[in-house]
């Protein structure tokens, strides 16, 4: 079964993104990884975890800097 993910944005490792995901009360199971080399890994959340009435953009921090 194929779930749709949301990129979130980049980390320096799996295990900043994993940390992100904990302060935002994200599941682990519901993180998907994708490797950019030496350069960190990207986060996908599935959809469904972030819930159909949340208005907010997790990733809106992580393009603008605010983090």
């Amino acid at each position: 079964m194929a779930y749709e993910h949301d990129e979130i944005g980049d980390f320096a490792s799996e295990r900043d993104a994993q940390d992100w995901a904990e302060r935002n009360n994200i599941d682990p199971t519901d993180l998907h990884f994708r490797a950019r080399g030496k350069r960190g890994v990207t986060l996908s959340v599935r959809r469904s975890a972030l819930g159909d009435s949340s208005q907010a953009d997790l990733s809106f921090g992580r393009r603008t800097g605010f983090f």
